[in-house]
């Protein structure tokens, strides 16, 4: 299962760390940043601002959803 977040600093995706799948990977357009251990976390990241994406950690725009109910399942 995957998730997806399209933000104007581009579009975030949760999905299964191939490298490790016991993890989850947080990555936008491509590029892998982080991974978690949870979907969650991952998510959580990107609603604190903690994501390693400079163009979206320290924007100033409305940050991103709550928690992954606010993502889109793909």
């Amino acid at each position: 299962m995957a998730y997806v977040f399209r933000s104007p600093s581009g579009t975030f995706l949760i999905g299964p760390d191939e490298e490790d799948l016991s993890l989850c990977k947080l990555c936008i357009g491509g590029l892998w940043l982080r991974s978690f251990e949870t979907e969650e976390a991952a998510a959580a990241a990107v609603r604190d601002r903690c994501t390693g994406w400079p163009e979206w950690d320290r924007a100033d725009e409305p940050c991103g959803p709550d928690d992954l109910s606010g993502w889109e399942e793909i």
